[in-house]
């Protein structure tokens, strides 16, 4: 019972930081650890985001579009509002993906700089 005390005493001393020798070993590798400011990062994880949420969205319309014309009954004018829904969203859907590729190509690049 003695013996859990001082186990307990030396997990609350532990600090991880110091005692694992990663700051060493990121140091050597040439990466700094904590409290440096990236703003690549930032902007990356805003712009991923963002064009998830707008990719979400896009799909969303898709699937109202099917929706929507499954359920016309035939009637011509719900049917070609669904079939512009579905077009518009698809082209949506296709430049999202194409902005995704280019930011995620820029920042890799900014990234690397960075990096270097």
């Amino acid at each position: 019972m003695q013996f859990s005390f001082i186990n307990i005493a030396r997990a609350a001393n532990y600090d991880f930081n110091t005692n694992s020798g990663l700051d060493k070993a990121a140091g050597k590798m040439g990466f700094t650890t904590g409290g440096s400011f990236v703003p690549e990062s930032v902007i990356g994880k805003g712009i991923t985001y963002l064009l998830s949420f707008l990719g979400l969205l896009f799909f969303g319309l898709a699937v109202y579009a099917g929706i929507l014309w499954m359920t016309s009954e035939g009637n011509e004018k719900t049917v070609d509002k669904a079939i512009n829904i579905l077009k518009n969203s698809l082209i949506g859907l296709i430049i999202v993906v194409l902005a995704y590729a280019v930011s995620y190509f820029v920042l890799a690049s900014l990234m690397t700089n960075y990096l270097k």
